[in-house]
């Protein structure tokens, strides 16, 4: 017997589900808000990421130039000397004053820059701005690696303050990395006695005590302290390179016309600086037009000396290509208002310019420097001369007064004057390249044999 399915029952096993698009509604709901979320998770991941504290930071910028006090920090413009200005602004609490100088300066000699800037570090760790002091430590670093006018004891001194520094502002790594850098003109350099090869060692060992013990390198650079500091009478061997690049220049004289634009600026600077501490920053704008108009019109003096300054020896150009140096920069601070007040907004305008300007100097300086070498009678003084004036290069780069430098480069002809002074068993005690895994990335000393 067979039966046929009814009407109503056939239509029912063949029709869809009721309600089935509200299931699919649901079903692009529930993706949607999943999409949502997810891209939410993913900001949030982003803005603290951003929000982290990096050490790697264009230098030059990271000067918080609304936080600088302008009539002060305009005393330098005046012709107050920045190294006395420097240790002022220091003393009185103006810090991001004193960054500014610091950053910018030109004629502060390696030894106190150095120093100045261990000090401002500190300042900044005490009043709770753990960022900037970790920042103003790598600057502290790349000092003591790079400027060979700093004397070892004061670079490794310099090296273990920063350490110690960045383990407290939080930068963990960049801590480790700063102690191994001391322990490596510690146990590498020459000269050094026992005593004080002693001392540098137990210093760190306090030091790295306070680093974190479950990171393998850190326990690995105990027990290497450890060991040190019981046996510090070693005998580093191989040479230091020996500070001779600031005795080559021959200073000229400016022309009268430039005397007198730069004894103009000097005097409208000083009345600007007057009239902002007497008005609190208002009604200033006469004050700062002259200012202005007298930087325009000294640029374009020195723009003249720099282009027609007469027959020179190499020694005189030398002094006349650092000079212009030194005024780029000045432009490229006046640009990024580093004065802490906006004076010549062409120039502001013209940044990437004076960039640009600043980085055709150096490389024309680097090779000037270079060229020097081969005046030298012994090939090992050739060499040592060649990578002194690289070593130059490298710290410019490190400061940001050499725009897109090529630190590879840099690094690779380090690497290649350094084997050479090896085959020629003449080997560096503490060669020098650019390590791309540094904390942060930068010119680090490596390990010898």
């Amino acid at each position: 017997m067979s039966y046929e399915l009814s009407d109503e029952l056939s239509h029912s096993a063949t029709s869809p589900r009721p309600y089935r698009w509200i299931e699919r509604l649901l079903l692009i709901i529930f993706l949607f808000c999943l999409l949502i979320g997810l891209a939410a998770l993913a900001l949030l991941l982003v803005v603290r990421n951003s929000a982290q504290p990096s050490l790697n930071v264009d230098v030059l910028r990271s000067v918080r130039t609304n936080w600088i006090t302008p009539q002060i920090a305009l005393r330098q413009l005046s012709g107050d000397p920045a190294a006395a200005l420097a240790a002022q602004t220091m003393q009185a609490g103006y810090l991001e004053t004193t960054r500014a100088i610091l950053t910018f300066a030109t004629d502060i000699s390696p030894v106190e820059r150095s120093a100045r800037l261990n000090s401002l570090a500190r300042a900044y760790l005490a009043a709770g701005q753990r960022d900037t002091a970790g920042q103003v430590y790598v600057q502290v670093v790349s000092a003591a690696i790079l400027e060979d006018a700093i004397p070892l004891t004061e670079r490794a001194h310099l090296l273990k303050l920063s350490a110690d520094g960045l383990h407290q502002a939080g930068f963990e790594d960049a801590a480790l990395d700063a102690a191994v850098q001391a322990l490596r003109i510690a146990v590498q350099a020459s000269g050094l006695l026992p005593a004080q090869r002693s001392a540098l060692f137990t210093d760190l060992r306090a030091i790295v005590e306070q680093f974190d013990h479950s990171h393998p390198d850190v326990e690995r650079l105990r027990l290497q302290l450890r060991e040190y500091a019981r046996n510090p009478y070693l005998t580093g061997a191989g040479l230091i390179v020996t500070p001779t690049l600031a005795t080559l220049p021959q200073q000229i004289a400016y022309d009268s016309l430039t005397q007198e634009t730069i004894a103009a600026r000097q005097q409208a600077a000083r009345i600007l600086a007057d009239r902002i501490a007497f008005t609190g920053g208002v009604d200033i704008e006469p004050e700062r037009q002259a200012l202005a108009q007298a930087l325009l019109e000294e640029d374009q003096a020195r723009t003249r000396f720099y282009q027609n300054p007469g027959e020179l020896s190499r020694a005189q150009q030398l002094w006349l290509q650092l000079d212009r140096r030194a005024w780029l920069v000045e432009k490229v601070r006046i640009a990024l208002q580093g004065y802490g007040i906006s004076i010549l907004p062409a120039w502001e305008m013209q940044l990437h310019d004076l960039l640009n300007e600043l980085n055709a100097n150096s490389v024309f300086l680097n090779s000037l420097m270079t060229a020097f070498a081969a005046e030298r009678p012994a090939r090992t003084e050739q060499l040592l001369l060649q990578v002194e004036s690289h070593h130059w290069a490298a710290a410019q780069a490190m400061r940001g007064l050499y725009p897109n430098a090529p630190t590879a480069d840099i690094s690779e002809l380090l690497r290649g004057l350094q084997e050479e002074l090896r085959r020629q068993g003449t080997p560096l005690a503490l060669p020098v390249i650019f390590d791309p895994a540094a904390t942060p990335p930068g010119f680090r000393i490596q390990a010898v044999p």
